[in-house]
């Protein structure tokens, strides 16, 4: 699946989605357009637990020209995502691919203090 997301009507990320067929055997135009995971959630009924996180600063390809309002930027912000079910299982691959001069990062990280 491939979906482009907009801020203000400007198209600044182009996700490639990855699904196990074997997890989620259809989808539809309907699923797509609006919540993904609300449909994995509630129609099938698996509970979506954690993802790992690779963000990277990569040449921006054409297809990323095709689909995102790049004009002078020559760079995107990649992430790319693999999601696992509660049960650990992997069942999504993510390629977000975010234009250089929209992305933004925020983290926020608390210690865990042992009190032993």
């Amino acid at each position: 699946m491939i979906r482009s997301r907009s801020v203000s009507g400007e198209a600044v990320i182009l996700d490639k989605d990855f699904l196990r067929q074997d997890i989620v055997p259809v989808l539809t135009q309907d699923i797509c357009e609006h919540s993904l995971y609300d449909y994995i959630e509630n129609q099938l009924h698996l509970t979506i637990s954690f993802a790992k996180k690779q963000i990277t600063v990569e040449a921006a390809t054409e297809e990323d020209r095709r689909y995102l309002q790049m004009k002078n930027i020559s760079d995107v912000v990649v992430v790319r995502s693999l999601v696992f079910l509660e049960d650990t299982r992997l069942f999504q691959f993510t390629e977000s691919r975010h234009r250089a001069d929209k992305f933004r990062f925020v983290d926020f990280a608390r210690r865990e203090h042992n009190n032993d």
